[in-house]
């Protein structure tokens, strides 16, 4: 599994931390925004790790995960799995998930996109109903 580069730009010039999630996938069945639409939920339940790679967001990570972590240090990876970390909103003993959907038409892949008010997709309520500009296949 690859992880994601977090940026604090948004032409990620600035890399603000590593984040390596491994689960699953759980198709839903239909949704109704295109035909071909799926809902699946992405549940973060075999690792979820964060390595900070600027000294600021070490220095935050410090002062807001002090317990049950070791203190953060840049290019340092952290397990989060399971546990409480404030920043992302997690909570112990409970598994990180998203409620997304998924679109692919003439190779081009559509994930859901984020809700206007700032609700992350943490319920099936929450799930997107319109779609992102699409990724290009490299």
């Amino acid at each position: 599994m690859t992880p994601i580069t977090n940026s604090a730009d948004p032409y990620g010039a600035v890399p603000l931390a590593r984040i390596l999630i491994k689960g699953h996938m759980l198709w839903r069945g239909a949704h109704p925004i295109a035909p071909g639409a799926q809902k699946v939920d992405f549940v973060a339940d075999e690792a979820y790790e964060v390595t900070p790679l600027a000294q600021g967001f070490a220095d935050i990570l410090n002062k807001v995960t002090a317990t049950g972590y070791a203190p953060w240090s840049v290019g340092e990876a952290q397990s989060i799995f399971g546990k409480t970390f404030v920043p992302f909103g997690l909570k112990e003993g409970t598994n990180f998930a998203e409620y997304d959907l998924v679109y692919l038409r003439n190779g081009l892949l559509f994930w859901g996109a984020r809700n206007i008010d700032g609700r992350g997709f943490d319920t099936e309520q929450n799930r997107p109903t319109n779609l992102q500009i699409p990724m290009i296949r490299p």
